[in-house]
């Protein structure tokens, strides 16, 4: 995906950078993909970004499925979809033992992104492990 998006936007392969967001529209879809099945661990999602935890008690279920994630690679001068100081850097693993990392994305974050990367944020492709 990365080869071909350079190839499209005609500028270096290394001279790309990835790009998400829960939103449509906001990552150009010629250029995009969609992720689906994704799962969170660590916080809450309110539909479009990351949240504190909202219960009483401070507790959440172990994992929380998201919706489709669209993500794609833009020239690294382009605008990314979110502010940068709106986004913590999310890492993505293929399963709940956090073994495989495959990629780290910037997800759109209320709050301090300090509280999230504390809180062990992170999404995953198989919540199967559960």
């Amino acid at each position: 995906m990365r080869q071909k998006s350079a190839r499209k936007l005609k500028i270096a392969i290394d001279e790309l950078k990835l790009v998400s967001s829960f939103e449509k529209g906001k990552v150009a879809g010629d250029i995009g993909i969609q992720l689906s099945g994704l799962w969170l661990q660590g916080c809450q999602f309110d539909g479009r970004q990351l949240v504190d935890i909202r219960d009483a008690d401070g507790q959440t279920s172990e994992l929380i499925h998201v919706p489709v994630c669209y993500v794609g690679w833009i020239g690294q001068d382009a605008a990314s979809p979110h502010p940068a100081d709106a986004t913590v850097e999310t890492p993505v693993y293929h399963s709940l033992d956090r073994e495989q990392l495959l990629c780290t994305l910037q997800v759109p974050n209320q709050g301090p992104a300090s509280a999230r990367i504390l809180g062990g944020v992170a999404l995953f492709l198989n919540g199967s492990d559960v």
